[in-house]
């Protein structure tokens, strides 16, 4: 996490008032990908600008600066599964984490990798937070009807305070 992001996870504020929706099992790439294809395309129309950073919160709880980011940076990343894939931490459990100046949302991938050779075995996992009250209702209810057995929702603070590895 960011020093502001621990913050607001420990006060219980925007993001993580609300509700995450996460996978409830291993991911593949390619669905990883479609996954981020839909939030990418509605989140990049509401939110011009971004953040992002190498979120260790499940690792070892390491504590990071974020920087901004560009939609066009992202959807270089969103080109193709090679291009995700490489986008990818090297340290297992580390997530990348993309999140707009309002913290009104956090998302987070991580894709897990010990044999580079054969990209597409990759194990991978997605959570996205949103604040309460906020109309982005768009798309959690298009992620959650689009990929029913995939995917499943929990209050967020709780989600984030059980999953830290610090």
């Amino acid at each position: 996490m960011t020093p502001e992001l621990q913050h607001r996870i420990d006060g219980s504020m925007r993001p993580f008032d609300g509700l995450c929706i996460h996978n409830n099992c291993a991911l593949s790439l390619s669905q990883l990908h479609k996954l981020l294809i839909v939030a990418n395309s509605i989140l990049s129309v509401r939110y011009p600008e971004i953040w992002v950073f190498s979120d260790w919160h499940e690792h070892d709880g390491f504590i990071v600066d974020s920087k901004p980011k560009s939609w066009t940076s992202m959807n270089a990343t969103l080109a193709s599964n090679r291009s995700l894939f490489d986008s990818r931490e090297d340290d297992a459990e580390v997530r990348v984490a993309v999140y707009p100046p309002a913290f009104d949302w956090l998302l987070r991938y991580n894709i897990d990798q010990d044999d580079e050779s054969d990209y597409n075995t990759a194990l991978c996992d997605f959570d996205f937070s949103v604040a309460d009250n906020l109309n982005l209702t768009e798309l959690t209810d298009n992620l959650l009807t689009r990929f029913p057995n995939l995917l499943t929702q929990c209050d967020s603070q709780s989600w984030f305070k059980n999953n830290y590895g610090g």
